[in-house]
């Protein structure tokens, strides 16, 4: 193993083992050398722990921030403190959220580019303090590089970098409703952790339309006035993958111009608290997926930025790991490659859904339609995925096949290893006994002793966009599904199954089949549920295909 590889390693160990320690077993990061009150501009204090290196006298130093939602002890805040030890001053911020003990207020709010901006207030705060040099960098993990991206747009002078672990651009469209289907357990559960008070709870979780609340924390639309340099890293499997990588790209090609083109996107194959365990839904993390072959550790970026050392000219704009048999098969996967860009260049190709369940890549002229029932009270349940709470990962999906209310369409086994990589959408033309009600569609890799394993999904109500789209009985209507995007091989002899169902639960909220925005209570129907398939309704999902 090449030494940046090694440094890259040691960091991911570093995480679970800290991790590790100050989930109870033993060790200790040291107190704050000080806490001081940061003055934001409505006259609010924060609280702010101060970590200096050991060795500190008086001279000035760069400041690495953490702006925590969770408050200053949480192990994935606390695991930068050793960053001191590299000359850094490490600040480790309590947001409005974290001390709201009561959880009347919806986080983070207040850490963008409105009329409150305490990310920008902190930020230029700790510039002026007598030991700073004028340099901050943030770094931070989940909420904390969710507050990250959305003080970006509010450009203080004194911001030097980011480094992004899991984040995303987007509240609506990357953590609570994408595809405007409600992420149900996991916006019920953090809500339940940060934001308790039953009128915050209500409003989150029956406002499904993207409106004025939604735009003030999308990045996506205020990308052009990003001013910084940032890493966005981000795994295959975490619930916010498609909001790191639109993060990514609205500030890579819309940045202002200390931002764009200055961006780098890290993807691996991850989920949301790697590496706090190695496990991988059904299988362990692939060992050639540990670390990247180049050193992405936030120590290089923030040596870079902050000490103006000239270490990273090997650093590509875009590290990503292309998935492959997760039992270890021999494949043209589990590699990292590199790009200067996403997407990186692929085909868009459709595989067809065909009147005998089978995945083709020529378009039948046969017409047919295949019926399932979709029941409410029997939902089909969740198993792995891109989850927050719920069990995440590669997961096998053959319990789910069995079921007399899904569709499984199959391809004849690969006579070559299929790369794809992008963004992957379903077309489905369906009609419905009912004039709503939900499409979810899976993509699984099957091995050849029959294990399908989940690779993506999506799920999307009719109508949630469009009030043009209503269900009927007798035309289809044609329902596109996003499943976000992905890399993963298919390896030679392996199969690509696409599944149809009408729930995925409990990750998205269980459609009472009673109306648009009904709100499951029990109440509800039986819809009967028609694919349709052939030249006139060319159902399909759309693959983007990497040329050998």
């Amino acid at each position: 193993m090449d030494k940046k590889r090694l440094i890259h390693v040691c960091f991911i160990l570093f995480f679970c083992l800290s991790g590790a320690f100050l989930c109870g077993e033993g060790f200790n990061f040291p107190e704050p050398d000080q806490v001081i009150m940061i003055r934001m501009r409505d006259g609010r204090e924060l609280p702010t722990a101060i970590y200096f290196p050991s060795n500190y006298e008086s001279e000035k130093l760069p400041c690495v921030l953490l702006r925590n939602p969770a408050g200053p002890t949480t192990p994935f805040a606390l695991a930068h403190v050793p960053l001191k030890e590299r000359g850094y001053v490490v600040a480790i911020q309590t947001t409005r959220s974290g001390l709201d003990p009561e959880g009347k207020s919806f986080p983070f709010l207040t850490d963008g580019w409105g009329e409150l901006q305490d990310g920008y207030d902190t930020v230029e705060g700790l510039a002026k303090c007598p030991w700073a040099n004028g340099k901050v960098g943030t770094i931070g993990t989940s909420a904390m590089g969710i507050t990250q991206l959305l003080m970006a747009p509010s450009a203080p002078p004194s911001l030097k970098c980011q480094y992004v672990r899991f984040g995303l651009a987007s509240m609506y469209h990357h953590a609570t409703y994408p595809n405007g289907q409600l992420l149900k357990n996991q916006a019920e559960r953090w809500l339940g952790y940060c934001a308790r008070d039953p009128g915050v709870h209500s409003y989150v979780c029956t406002h499904p339309h993207y409106d004025d609340f939604w735009k003030q924390l999308n990045t996506m639309d205020v990308a052009h006035q990003v001013n910084v340099p940032g890493v966005l890293y981000g795994g295959w499997f975490d619930t916010f993958i498609q909001g790191t990588i639109d993060a990514f790209v609205s500030r890579q090609e819309q940045g202002n111009v200390g931002a764009k083109g200055k961006q780098k996107l890290v993807i691996g194959p991850w989920h949301h608290f790697w590496p706090l365990t190695m496990a991988l839904g059904d299988f362990q993390v692939p060992v050639a997926g540990i670390a990247p072959p180049v050193d992405v550790s936030p120590e290089r970026w923030l040596d870079f930025y902050l000490k103006d050392e000239n270490n990273a000219n090997d650093w590509p704009t875009v590290l990503y790991y292309v998935m492959g048999p997760f039992d270890g098969t021999p494949s043209k996967g589990n590699t990292w490659k590199s790009a200067d860009q996403w997407p990186p260049a692929a085909k868009e190709t459709p595989f067809y859904f065909t009147q005998d369940k089978a995945l083709k890549s020529t378009l039948s002229t046969n017409q047919g339609s295949l019926t399932y029932f979709y029941d409410p009270n029997h939902p089909v349940p969740t198993i792995g995925g891109r989850n927050l709470f719920l069990e995440s990962g590669p997961k096998d999906q053959r319990e789910i096949e069995k079921r007399d209310d899904v569709v499984v369409f199959t391809s004849a086994p690969l006579e070559e290893d299929l790369e794809i990589t992008g963004r992957l959408t379903a077309k489905v033309y369906l009609t419905s006994s009912v004039s709503n009600t939900d499409v979810s569609v899976r993509l699984s890799d099957v091995y050849p002793d029959g294990k399908s394993i989940l690779i993506a999904d999506g799920q999307y109500r009719p109508g949630i966009h469009s009030k043009d789209e209503v269900l009927d009985p007798s035309k289809p209507l044609k329902v596109e599904v996003d499943l976000w995007s992905t890399s993963q091989v298919f390896a030679k002899g392996h199969s690509v199954r696409v599944v149809i169902t009408s729930s995925n639960y409990p990750r998205f909220e269980k459609n009472p089949n009673i109306g648009l925005l009904g709100e499951y209570s029990g109440k509800s129907t039986i819809a009967r549920n028609a694919i349709h398939v052939g030249n006139e309704c060319p159902s399909c999902i759309i693959l983007p295909v990497v040329d050998k």
